[in-house]
């Protein structure tokens, strides 16, 4: 059974699951190694069978994206489930957008957002950012304009250029925020300066108003 198992790189039946794990990564990144997808996928594969939760997201990965190796989404939730079982915080947000748009069964807003949930209060920033969206909206989730704007926040203060625009726009139109035209231009000229069209057009437009 051994045998079967490390067939595709024999030496690595001495290495333990984090060495095999650091292996596909070497392989995948080109650092010390010849790049090779094939190999890193049957390295992280591996790792992943014998339970390592970065392997198992890495795996997802791989498989959603069919780098070295057939795609197969089906496949690809299969693992990410199993790095979420153990708490791996993008784990949780990418089977959430599994479920925000129903890559494999039909959408389901509400799961979406448990998932999120869970890996914006992680830290994850485009959690924090989609989360926000939904409770913006009130999509598969009870809205709160004010819950937006906390995670919009947390996100905008990790530089994610979106949120900081949304945060800007909800800071402009007083929503789940006291109104603040300062704050409003802070946050769009956060989101220009990082090449956001929507911050560049609004923040050009309001240059121009002032001139």
């Amino acid at each position: 059974m051994a045998q079967n198992l490390y067939n595709a790189h024999p030496f690595e039946e001495f290495m333990n699951r984090d060495e095999i794990y650091n292996q596909g990564r070497r392989y995948a990144e080109g650092k010390g190694l010849v790049q090779c997808y094939e190999k890193a996928f049957s390295c992280l594969k591996i790792a992943a069978d014998l339970g390592h939760p970065k392997a198992q997201y890495n795996t997802g990965i791989f498989l959603h994206q069919g780098l070295g190796t057939a795609p197969s989404m089906k496949e690809a939730f299969r693992y990410f489930q199993l790095a979420s079982a153990q708490n791996h915080p993008r784990a949780h947000y990418v089977i959430g957008c599994y479920y925000a748009f129903g890559y494999i069964f039909a959408p389901s807003l509400p799961e979406a957002a448990r998932y999120f949930q869970i890996s914006a209060d992680q830290g994850i920033q485009d959690a924090q950012y989609d989360l926000g969206v939904l409770y913006l909206h009130g999509n598969g989730i009870e809205k709160s304009e004010e819950k937006a704007v906390k995670y919009f926040t947390l996100a905008a203060e990790q530089g994610l250029a979106s949120a900081q625009y949304n945060l800007a726009i909800c800071y402009a139109k007083g929503m789940g925020v006291q109104q603040s035209e300062e704050r409003a231009i802070h946050y769009l000229e956060l989101a220009a300066q990082q090449g956001d069209e929507k911050a560049v057009d609004a923040f050009n437009a309001l240059l121009l108003g002032q001139a």
